[in-house]
């Protein structure tokens, strides 16, 4: 059966908000004998807060049909050899439970040296020598072997300035994806690829990539589906799109997310998609999907 691999924030929803012809999209593909994969670079969640929250928005799918970058990370970490024993996470907790679901034992977000600077440092622009020296100060465990960067909607100095120590001692340095934005309700946020941007400038290293446009992601969808007969809709022309190529796959170009006709005019190589639309609804015109 061909598998269709859906990119979920900007194709399928933005924040609570389904997109126009997203549920009947899905409904109409699963009951043609497609197998619907949903592959996300948002680290943010595991994969079973992802079942609920697809339940939620009524668009059905099971933890076996979701592979994010979170879930991708921690099985990446866990093949190394020899597999990390200490990580420290710039991320939310859905990346910390991916990766300790694989029995890698993570830094708790209350260990950070820094985590809690008296006033005076943490008041914003009012005094920054206070925080120099209050990071200065403080009891500095071991450095961690390994830390892994993902979106941290909480990120502050002092998570950058432990992750630069790590690194500079000799930790590997991974991150779940480079995103430079996700979309949400009514606009765009910064995405995790900043908050790697400045580890990297901080430390003068470059972190491996597991998520898209690394081929990671897409490879364990087609694992699992048994098939490399895919089509992948995604928003964007240098994440989804090159993945999709990376792997084989047909990239189906969505405009309702990060992505604007101006890009894909200025996408070259493995970033320009094989077909564009505007929406869900101008899917099932598509050669690929003919007949569905």
């Amino acid at each position: 059966m061909p598998v269709a691999i859906f990119d979920m924030d900007g194709v399928l929803y933005r924040g609570s908000t389904v997109l126009p012809g997203a549920k009947e999209t899905l409904e109409r593909l699963r009951h043609a004998g497609w197998q619907v994969f949903f592959a996300t670079n948002n680290s943010t969640a595991t994969r079973a807060e992802y079942v609920e929250r697809l339940g939620r928005l009524g668009l059905g799918g099971d933890a076996e049909h979701i592979v994010t970058s979170a879930y991708a990370t921690a099985h990446y970490l866990e093949r190394l050899d020899p597999k990390p024993r200490d990580v420290y996470v710039v991320g939310a907790n859905g990346l910390r439970e991916e990766i300790r679901a694989t029995g890698i034992t993570v830094r708790e977000p209350s260990s950070l040296p820094g985590v809690e600077p008296p006033g005076g440092a943490a008041a914003d622009g009012v005094d920054p020598g206070a925080m120099r020296r209050y990071l200065t100060g403080v009891s500095l465990p071991p450095p961690a072997d390994t830390v892994v960067v993902g979106l941290d909607l909480h990120v502050t100095y002092a998570k950058l300035a432990e992750a630069q120590r790590c690194v500079l001692a000799g930790a590997l340095l991974v991150c779940s994806n480079r995103d430079r934005a996700y979309p949400v309700e009514g606009r765009l946020l910064p995405g995790a690829g900043s908050i790697v941007a400045a580890i990297e400038v901080a430390t003068g290293r470059t972190a491996i990539c597991i998520g898209k446009p690394e081929p990671f992601l897409f490879e364990e969808v087609l694992r699992r589906a048994g098939e490399r007969n895919a089509v992948v809709i995604g928003d964007s022309t240098d994440y989804d799109m090159v993945a999709a190529h990376r792997v084989g796959a047909r990239g189906v170009l969505i405009l309702t997310g990060l992505t604007d006709e101006g890009a894909v005019e200025r996408a070259r190589g493995e970033a320009v998609p094989d077909r564009v639309i505007g929406s869900l609804r101008e899917l099932f015109a598509l050669p690929e999907l003919a007949g569905t």
